[in-house]
């Protein structure tokens, strides 16, 4: 009995050793293969140390078992090899307490199956972002493409990162190959420095507006505004966003009211420069002299005076002030020739007022006939003027104006004092000073009345001098704006020579303008002080009277056409008449243009029932 169970007890201890190597064996094989399946599981190291953990437990079995089978009887040699195996399988499972309390503390199946919907949830609003953010892109590009204006984005460092096709159809270029410039390789060399400085201010965060240049591939320039806006990134600037606008239209525009203008101001001025230059000459070269130098800065300041004059009655008082200064004169006229006439009247004059006449002609003054100054002194053996009247002891000295080769003028002084002097040099000195002071003065007054000229044909017909349309519609603005607030009428009257069609094609065109200025000359006399007459197109005219009600414009009308009948000359045997519209704010209009429309069918009226007579609106517009 002793024998067998001697022998019994082995075998089953092999039996349960080899079965727990089996198995340890299996689960080592398959945590290996799951390691080697999984290389980026986190936590791989301590697997590894499983692995080692079961493989070693499992070596210790298999060993017991191959020492129980080779010798029953040294079963205490097991047990040394069993706890040195449990030693080892002790420490690593120390080693793998915290990986253990980490795989612990692993979240629920529940929990991470609701993290995971979470997670889901949140990849859909990420998707459904995406898609608006790419709808908004979409919008984006398309406003960018379809934009009338060029645009252009340019990073931190100056480079443009886009460029809408706009802009370059602008620079007559595509938008591939503007993309990725510089913006410094786009504007010329001389306005680098502007650029430079906006690009800065961008980089500051400041929205800019400037104007530059920009250059096209064939080297042309292309004038534009820059309105940029910065694009903020968080707390940063980066990009900028610039709308560019093509001013080459708006520049020839301008060149050419700049051209116009200088044409213009060359006109009036150029003379006028060329005598201060003069007058600076002559300083110059008389410097050492002390009456010439203050000569020259009187007629300097002359000049400077002449420029501030608006009308020729002030420039001929301002003339007569210098001229005391200059000559030591008490008493002088300034004469202006009258147009189309070979006369010359009386201007302006200071001091004694009866020792000239107030008008004279050519022949009358030595000066004129002689192109030149004619100073004549009391004692002096030689004719005087027969425009002057002077006593004795009274000296004179005509200056003619010229400018432009004609003469336009004469400046008659008279003084106690000689205007000649017994020395040579200081009297052509004097007699140059006389011939600058009279050729300042001429050219002025030249210069002045070319402006005038000017200001009067672009506000009159140059047929009946009567105000042109452009005039009238500026006029009727202003007046109807002062009566509306003084709450007072406003009357309009409508002209028309009847049949002046049939008139002017018999008779011909001659006749036509006669008939024209004879109605102009009726409506003129007929006017009251503040009424404006105009020729409002063809045989038109209207007459605008402040202050009057409709029934007062009737009467007035009235007048005006029986006036027509009894002063403009028949024509091939028929009589001129007219038809008038008369309409007046507020019985029949409210504005200008209505008061102007409602008179029109007046007018109309007037034509329809017969001509030659007068019709007033009934109408409120």
């Amino acid at each position: 009995m002793h024998t067998i169970s001697a022998h019994t007890l082995p075998v089953f201890a092999i039996g349960v050793s080899l079965l727990f190597a089996l198995t340890l064996f299996i689960a080592t094989f398959m945590l290996v293969r799951f390691s080697l399946q999984q290389p980026r599981q986190p936590g791989r190291q301590n697997l590894w140390w499983l692995t080692a953990l079961v493989g070693v437990t499992c070596a210790s079995f298999l060993a017991e078992s191959l020492a129980l089978i080779t010798d029953p009887l040294r079963q205490g040699m097991v047990w040394p090899l069993r706890s040195c195996a449990l030693l080892t399988a002790a420490l690593i499972l120390g080693w793998l307490v915290p990986a253990g309390r980490q795989l612990a503390s692993l979240p629920s199946r529940t929990l991470l199956e609701k993290k995971n919907q979470q997670l889901t949830e949140e990849l859909a609003r990420i998707r459904q972002a995406n898609e608006v953010i790419a709808l908004s892109e979409a919008h984006y590009r398309l406003l960018m493409d379809t934009a009338s204006e060029g645009i252009w984005i340019v990073d931190r460092i100056g480079r443009i990162s886009f460029a809408n096709p706009h802009l370059a159809d602008m620079l007559g270029t595509t938008p591939e190959q503007v993309k990725g410039r510089a913006l410094l390789e786009m504007v010329p060399e001389a306005e680098r420095p502007d650029i430079i400085t906006l690009l800065q201010r961008q980089q500051r965060g400041e929205a800019v507006r400037t104007l530059c240049h920009l250059l096209r591939p064939d080297g042309t320039l292309v004038a534009v505004q820059i309105s940029s806006t910065p694009m903020t990134q968080g707390s940063a600037t980066g990009s900028s966003l610039s709308v560019i606008t093509d001013l080459s239209d708006q520049m020839k525009v301008q060149d050419e009211l700049r051209k116009v203008a200088a044409e213009l101001q060359q006109q009036v001025q150029g003379r006028t420069l060329a005598y201060r230059e003069t007058a600076n000459q002559l300083a110059t070269m008389l410097e050492a002299t002390r009456a010439q130098s203050r000569a020259y800065g009187i007629l300097q300041d002359l000049s400077d005076m002449l420029q501030s004059c608006p009308t020729p009655n002030e420039a001929a008082r301002v003339a007569g002030e210098f001229a005391t200064r200059l000559f030591h004169a008490d008493s002088g006229s300034i004469y202006i020739i009258e147009p189309g006439q070979a006369r010359f009247r009386l201007l302006g004059s200071w001091g004694l007022q009866n020792e000239t006449a107030e008008t004279l002609h050519l022949n009358d003054c030595w000066g004129l006939r002689q192109n030149q100054a004619y100073p004549h002194n009391e004692n002096q053996i030689g004719l005087r003027c027969h425009h002057l009247s002077i006593g004795p002891n009274r000296h004179s000295c005509c200056m003619p104006m010229f400018a432009n080769g004609q003469a336009t003028g004469l400046i008659c002084l008279r003084s106690d004092q000689p205007f000649l002097g017994d020395n040579a040099e200081r009297t052509a000195a004097n007699q140059k000073i006389q011939r600058l002071f009279a050729s300042n003065v001429a050219q002025f007054m030249a210069n002045l009345t070319l402006r005038q000229t000017l200001e009067q044909a672009s506000l009159r017909d140059p047929l009946t001098n009567l105000f042109n349309r452009r005039y009238f519609n500026e006029q009727l603005a202003i007046e109807f704006e002062r009566a509306s607030r003084a709450r007072s009428p406003l009357a309009l009257q409508m002209v028309d020579i009847d049949h002046f069609k049939r008139l002017n094609d018999r008779y011909g065109h001659e006749a036509g303008d006669r008939v024209l200025r004879q109605v102009s000359e009726v409506l003129t006399q007929s006017a009251r002080a503040g009424d404006i007459v105009c020729r409002w197109g063809g045989e038109e005219f209207l007459i605008l009277m402040p202050g009057l009600n409709g029934t007062s414009a009737k009467r007035r009308a009235d007048e005006i056409r029986r006036r027509v009948n009894e002063r403009v000359e028949v024509v091939g045997g028929t009589p001129v008449s007219v038809s008038i519209g008369v309409a007046a704010y507020p019985e029949h209009a409210s504005d200008p243009d209505g008061l102007i429309n409602v008179s029109d069918r007046a007018l109309y009226a007037s034509k329809g029932a017969g001509r030659n007579r007068v019709t007033v609106a009934v109408a409120v517009l």
